[in-house]
């Protein structure tokens, strides 16, 4: 699922008029990220209709995939209005949705109103994995893995895929270690064993829609009022939305999980949470926080 460049919604399904570059440049409403502070970039609200995420890195295939959710699946993300370049920045503009993220409420919540949340981000989940799977591994427009971890600057094909098979995604990994260590004139032990093992860990894996970057802080939830006659002292709050859809595509099962748990901190409950939400994969995600931690050297 891919469009060409500029691509603009009908305006009759707009909420309003488009924002202007002007508003855009002079915003002042930045929402938070959890991308590197050196990240070229912004993520600003216009009006309380629109989210605009500009800037030299942003990834078309966060607009591609918001369209593609608009068109299979009935789950709470945002809408794309327009995708267009412009003195070679990316403009992304969305709908903006009111909310809390999860990150920044989940330390306030019972372990009841916690599982009422996890059990719609289940559901969402499920419906994602219930998607046709396709005869590559890939982002949505049949183009490379829209993961950090399978960037090539020279786009060597080995690396970035579309893979037609898990063990070609799993080479890719060995392959990306290999010329990282290779770039530092050091020996790869670590990418050797990545080529040794990684096809044969990481197999028999069926090719599922995923968002690759569950975290707390990418989900938007947002409190209902109580009914007037309600002695229930719980907080009701509904998944407004899953947001920065960029690095979605299409994985083997195991990723959604592995993914998150390389970044996990284990300071809390959200881990243990997290298996609740989508099915755990531990052997997987062992390797996986191996791997990370080899390519983020």
């Amino acid at each position: 699922m891919s469009v060409a460049l500029p691509y603009f919604k009908d305006a009759s399904l707009l909420p309003g008029p488009l924002p202007t570059q002007e508003e855009i440049e002079t915003a002042t409403e930045a929402l938070p990220t959890i991308r590197d502070p050196t990240y070229d970039g912004r993520i600003v609200v216009i009006r309380n209709l629109y989210v605009v995420k500009y800037g030299n890195f942003v990834m078309e295939n966060e607009g591609h995939v918001l369209l593609y959710i608009e068109r299979h699946l009935s789950i709470p993300a945002p809408r794309l209005y327009a995708m267009y370049r412009k003195d070679e920045k990316l403009y992304i503009v969305m709908d903006y949705i009111p909310g809390e993220n999860l990150h920044t409420l989940w330390p306030s919540l019972s372990t009841v109103e916690k599982s009422f949340i996890l059990g719609q981000l289940r559901a969402i989940l499920d419906k994602m994995r219930s998607l046709p799977a396709p005869d590559f591994f890939g982002s949505v427009a049949r183009g490379p893995v829209p993961y950090r971890y399978f960037y090539s600057r020279d786009q060597n094909p080995a690396v970035t895929g579309p893979f037609a098979n898990e063990a070609d995604f799993s080479m890719a990994l060995a392959e990306k270690s290999r010329l990282n260590w290779a770039d530092t004139n050091q020996p790869g032990w670590t990418s050797r064993f990545f080529a040794r093992n990684l096809p044969v860990a990481l197999k028999g894996h069926d090719c599922v829609f995923t968002h690759s970057d569950l975290h707390p802080q990418n989900i938007i939830v947002q409190q209902q009022q109580q009914p007037a006659d309600s002695r229930s002292t719980m907080k009701y709050y509904i998944v407004r939305a899953i947001i920065d859809w960029e690095t979605a595509g299409w994985y083997p099962s195991y990723w959604e999980y592995a993914a998150a748990f390389a970044l996990l901190q284990w300071t809390d409950d959200w881990p243990e949470s997290l298996e609740a939400v989508v099915d755990p994969w531990p052997l997987e995600a062992a390797m996986l926080k191996f791997v990370h931690r080899d390519l983020e050297l």
